[in-house]
């Protein structure tokens, strides 16, 4: 594992709430923001996953063979009622 410094400027109150944190937590300040860090990461890449999905079933979107009012006109398509 990298270590990597950081700089990280926080208003005081949000740094006293940082601390409330860890204290909660019986941790550190250190290991409370790479936890923060580490599920913020894997937010992004369940994005990026979500979005790639996205992009490959837009793709298909009107592309197939008609009708494309199947739901609209479904009575008429199963049953022959106009």
């Amino acid at each position: 594992m990298t270590v990597v410094p950081l700089k990280l400027k926080l208003s005081d109150d949000k740094l006293q709430l940082l601390a409330d944190v860890a204290r909660a937590r019986q941790s550190n300040i250190d290991s409370v923001l790479e936890a923060i860090v580490l599920e913020w990461l894997e937010r992004e890449v369940r994005l990026r996953r979500a979005r790639q999905t996205l992009v490959q079933f837009s793709q298909g979107i009107g592309n197939s063979q008609p009708p494309h009012d199947a739901a609209r006109r479904h009575d008429a398509y199963l049953y022959g009622k106009t």
